[in-house]
């Protein structure tokens, strides 16, 4: 289990989160994981200037980078937990959460899972992206934007031992249960 390092965003262009909140399974109230006036418990990866706290808000616009939650406390444990974070995106924003991460400096997490967080991005090059906001990226997609860009809209990202579920503004997106061996030797 990968303890305090467990949390981690990763945004790009023109997002804002505010209101970030967490509850481990033994936690009678919720957590807040952003104190609204600065990143203190977050950690940032190759390029920490894409990140500010602006307004209240987590703001991020500029080259690919990540923000992990690393916690306050020794005692943060999120193996399970439920995460609610208001989202604000602009147009052509690509972003996401990552969760069962750890923090690493440089280039894309290399272990954990990804809430997509995109309503119009198209992709860049001769990549195209089609997986939307809500998707368990890879995992369990979402081909249709259920929100718009330049509206506030509620995330919620709930872990409970090998379930995942993702609900936005509160429906839900993906219900998923890893199986036992998700990749079998063998397969590619």
């Amino acid at each position: 289990m990968l303890r305090r390092e467990l949390l981690a965003k990763v945004f790009y262009l023109s997002v804002m989160c505010s209101h970030v909140f967490a509850q481990g399974p033994h936690e009678s109230s919720w957590v807040s994981l952003f104190d609204g006036k600065t990143l203190n418990g977050w950690k940032a990866s190759d390029r920490a200037g894409s990140f500010r706290v602006v307004d209240g808000q987590i703001a991020v616009d500029g080259p690919r980078s990540h923000l992990f939650y690393v916690g306050n406390s020794p005692e943060a444990d999120y193996k399970d937990f439920e995460l609610n974070v208001d989202v604000l995106t602009r147009p052509g924003a690509n972003s996401g959460i990552y969760f069962h991460t750890q923090f690493q400096q440089s280039g894309w997490p290399e272990k954990g899972f990804e809430v997509q967080i995109n309503n119009t991005h198209k992709g860049e090059g001769d990549y195209r992206e089609f997986k939307k906001t809500g998707s368990l990226y890879g995992v369990r997609n979402q081909y249709k934007s259920m929100v718009a860009d330049d509206e506030w809209f509620g995330l919620q990202i709930k872990v409970v031992d090998k379930r995942v579920q993702i609900r936005v503004n509160q429906v839900l997106l993906v219900d998923y249960i890893e199986p036992k061996n998700p990749f079998q030797e063998g397969e590619s």
